[in-house]
């Protein structure tokens, strides 16, 4: 049998499907099974192998199978590896500057991290094909007579297919005889309940979509209970299944971290090319000497190597790779790796209703007298119906059974035996049991829709009595039903017999009159109780939730209010259908609740959220979902959900809770916090010393002296890069997780000039106590001047990575972690190495001696003017911008 999950959510019809299932629907069964060349025993070994060969497998297309090599080469082919690339092949290309030991540092930064996001990607995709391999699927088909289980990919158009409780339709069917048929098809209309299917086409519906033909079936949908045969209609891609799943795997749209990497990338790309024609110019132009443009070309390109931050790539692959094995431990597996970033950006979270919100199982809520109070004596009558009744019990029926047996009312049943029953038909919508009590007397129960049931009630039980049913008393019980539909819930009436029954002969529907209406019973898909809190964590951490479902207004009203979710107006796709774009993005952001959705109305709310700024996640687990879930900057599904959803989705959990996303929204900006650390420290300081080369390139270039080696700025931008390696491990302070968090450029640009210029002061305050005061101003002590600026600039940069990391005052309420610590002191230990000891000339003239011990001095001052100056500058900047990080 075909076994498997449900899936949820409303699909769209394709017009020219949907009219050539309508007329499929249309034919009767002698008709199709003509049209399809077959009959009720199926069809023979000939004309499968002619069907098998002319429609191919029954299976959804899908994209091919994520190779290695393409993890890799979009590892390779990004905006910061492409920099680093360049400048690698520059540092071995010009014969004056060529420096081995660069270009293998920069390609072996690349080659590792390309590696782990290689490795990362292939493991989460390995853990999402292994979910799928754990379902193989098979259907009953009957083929020359024979009834046998086959696997699903070997259906094709015309076999004749059984259905039975649990299966799940293995293509687009045109039932052929059903008995108490119920199809769980939200993932086509978004219902929560069960739908009725019958064989034989109803016109008197106005059926205006093959959706709503009472004798189809579609592909994804599941059987809740009772039997069919059924004829198979489309297969494949060409079921309405497929034809909106080969409609999902298109060009995803550029996400918020795509969108922010390569505005970043622009920036920093920008910024280095203006500073390096300008120092260029300046140094070849106002520098002495006959091979003072190759020495210009060797220094610029060498700030060009200080001023890319090369270890970026490596920073926010190790920060990614480590936020993905902390969310592997909390249940979430992480299929693009990028999409960590998104999960701490995300500021409005799109979810579905059925199994997020709510437990995805019926449950009885209330028993009902008709005068709006509980009574077991109601539960007691539904259940001897539901108990006694023939064949499969629905989801109903379960939920009757399951409430009273919690009660502890189900010994009621050995009282009575079960003489005649009175089926289910969909004209009268109402079934009925004959029971006999241990006195020998009979009694009919009959349970139905609320209508059908007054259709046959003459009397009531009222305040304890029987009375005589008033136009009053049926206004009144139908205004209770309508207050409890209006609060989501199914309700289904309960009669009894008022006369008394014949014992001697064979019952049947007349004998469904002048009965007694004792109450009904309200049934619910219950909210969890985990969603509240979820709900509220998500919401305290700035993100607002909103609810897109198929499913009905009330419904889904009730659901919310109940979940914490307030909602004053609910937006129908009927209403969106008919709106402007303009008017839907106003629309939108004051909308919390979005009913009868369909696919294509879902991308529309989600394309509109986008369209005002906000970065969207989107959690489904539904054929129907997987178009709004790749539009959406955050594609969230569960391992439980149809496999084009997983295929769709960047994030899948493995528990269909709200609860883990606050995890992840926590996790993904503590990943943004160290990836930006990085950034804005490392381009500000790096600015900074650009603009002191500029000063430098102005001021020395007249007197022959170059400010500092390109070896000297290298190894400088290497030591600072190894401190950097730390960061994924730095400390996140607890208030700046408590925001979604995207990626800025303006803000980084802005970051860049208001802070990079103040190391820069202090630069030059560096070199006039060198030029002036120790008067290294001459060629021949040029060694000096260098080696004293290297000192001071890292000092200074050592002191950005301990104010610049957090909002706070150092070591105030933050501090840094224990490996940022470490590092930091290893660099400092390196560079005083080279600056303290002989054996390093002539990239380093050693300032150990007791003539050099001024400079140290001087170097010390400036560097603690610095540290309270960038405080000061950190204080007010936050004032300005209300944000440092």
């Amino acid at each position: 049998m075909a076994r498997k999950r449900k899936t949820k959510r409303s699909l769209q019809m394709p017009s020219e499907l949907n009219q050539k299932l309508l007329t499929s629907a249309n034919m009767s069964n002698d008709e199709i099974l003509e049209t399809f060349h077959t009959s009720y025993e199926g069809l023979d070994s000939n004309e499968y192998e002619k069907l098998k060969e002319q429609y191919g497998p029954n299976s959804i297309g899908s994209r091919k199978k994520h190779q290695w090599y393409h993890s890799f080469i979009e590892a390779v082919f990004n905006p910061f590896s492409i920099i680093l690339i360049v400048i690698a092949i520059l540092d071995v290309v010009i014969p004056s500057m060529r420096n081995w030991p660069s270009f293998g540092i920069i390609l072996g930064i690349l080659f590792i991290t390309c590696f782990v996001r290689m490795f990362q990607e292939i493991r989460s995709n390995k853990a999402s094909e292994r979910l799928n391999d754990m379902i193989e699927t098979t259907a009953a088909v009957e083929r020359n007579g024979i009834k046998k289980e086959i696997p699903i990919d070997e259906i094709v158009p015309g076999d004749i297919v059984h259905l039975a409780a649990g299966d799940m339709v293995p293509a687009d069917l045109m039932i052929l005889n059903a008995k108490d048929l119920f199809i769980a098809q939200s993932a086509i209309t978004g219902e929560s309940e069960p739908v009725e299917k019958t064989a034989g086409f109803n016109k008197d519906n106005n059926v205006k979509t093959s959706l709503e033909a009472n004798n189809l079936c579609f592909m994804g949908t599941s059987v809740s209970s009772g039997t069919a045969k059924a004829i198979v209609l489309n297969t494949g891609n060409n079921t309405l299944f497929g034809r909106i799943a080969r409609s999902i795997f298109k060009k995803r749209p550029k996400t918020n971290f795509d969108k922010g990497i390569r505005n970043v990338s622009l920036l920093l790309l920008i910024t280095t090319v203006i500073m390096v024609i300008i120092v260029f110019a300046l140094q070849g132009g106002l520098g002495i000497g006959s091979n003072r443009w190759i020495t210009s070309i060797t220094f610029s390109l060498a700030l060009a190597v200080g001023l890319t931050p090369e270890l970026l790539p490596m920073i926010v692959t190790v920060n990614l790779a480590k936020e993905a094995f902390q969310l592997s431990k909390q249940k979430i597996i992480v299929k693009n790796i990028n999409s960590i970033q998104s999960f701490g950006a995300v500021d409005v979270l799109c979810t579905d209703k059925t199994g997020t919100l709510t437990e995805d199982r019926i449950i009885l809520e209330h028993h009902f007298n008709i005068e709006n109070k509980e009574d077991s004596r109601v539960l007691i009558y539904g259940y001897l119906n539901s108990y006694f009744q023939t064949g499969l019990k629905n989801l109903l029926d379960l939920a009757i059974i399951e409430k009273t047996k919690q009660i502890g009312l189900d010994q009621t049943a050995n009282e009575f035996i079960k003489i005649d029953e009175i089926p289910f038909d969909f004209q009268r919508r109402r079934m009925s049991v004959i029971i006999k009590d241990l006195n020998e007397r009979n009694q009919l129960i009959t349970k139905g829709a609320l209508e059908e049931i007054l259709t046959i009630c003459d009397y009531a039980e009222y305040k304890g009595k029987v009375v005589k049913i008033t136009s009053r008393l049926r206004s009144q019980v139908r205004n209770n039903v309508r207050a409890l539909n209006e609060q989501g819930m199914r309700v289904i009436a309960i009669a009894t017999n008022y006369k008394p029954l014949p014992v001697d002969r064979p019952f049947n529907v007349k004998d469904e009159d002048a009965m007694k209406l004792v109450g009904y019973v309200a049934l619910l898909d219950p909210p969890k109780l985990s969603a509240r809190k979820a709900i509220l964590d998500l919401q305290k951490r700035g993100v607002q939730v909103k609810v897109l479902t198929g499913d009905n207004d009330a419904v889904a009203k009730y659901v919310c209010s109940q979940v914490g979710l307030k909602g004053k107006k609910i937006l129908l796709g009927s209403e969106i259908e008919t709106m402007t774009k303009e008017r839907l993005q106003k629309k939108v952001m004051s909308t919390t609740i979005f009913a009868k959705l369909s696919p294509e109305q879902k991308v529309m709310v989600v394309e509109a959220i986008k369209n005002n700024k906000h970065v969207v996640g989107f959690m489904g687990d539904g054929i129907n979902d997987a178009a709004a879930m790749r539009t959406a900057d955050l594609g969230i599904s569960v391992d439980t959900a149809v496999d084009v959803a997983k295929e769709s989705a960047d994030i899948i959990l493995l528990e269909k809770d709200l609860t883990f996303l606050g995890n992840g929204c926590v996790e993904g900006r503590k990943t943004y916090a160290n990836i930006i650390k990085y950034i804005k420290m490392t381009v500000s300081s790096n600015f900074g010393n650009m603009l002191s080369m500029l000063v430098a390139s102005i001021w020395l270039s007249a007197y022959g002296i170059l400010p500092m080696r390109p070896e000297q700025i290298l190894i400088l931008n290497l030591i600072y890069d190894f401190a950097q390696l730390a960061m994924p491990w730095d400390n996140v302070d607890k208030d700046f997780v408590n925001k979604p968090r995207s990626w800025n450029a303006r803000s980084i640009l802005r970051f860049m000039l208001c802070i990079g210029p103040i190391s820069s002061i202090f630069d030059i305050a560096t070199f006039l106590v060198m030029f002036y005061v120790m008067k290294w101003n001459n060629t021949g002590i040029e060694n000096l001047f260098q080696t004293g600026w290297f000192l001071e600039s890292l000092l200074t940069q050592t002191a950005v990575v301990i104010i610049l990391r957090s909002n706070k005052f150092p070591f105030h309420n933050t501090s840094p972690s224990l490996p940022v610590v470490l590092s930091l002191t290893t660099i400092l230990l390196i560079g005083l190495i080279f600056v303290l000891t002989p054996g390093f000339e002539p990239v380093f003239t050693h300032l150990s001696t007791a003539s050099y011990a001024p400079i140290i001095g001087y170097i010390l001052l400036i560097v603690a003017g610095y540290i309270l100056t960038a405080q000061f500058a950190k204080v007010g900047y936050i004032k300005l911008f209300h944000s440092w990080l």
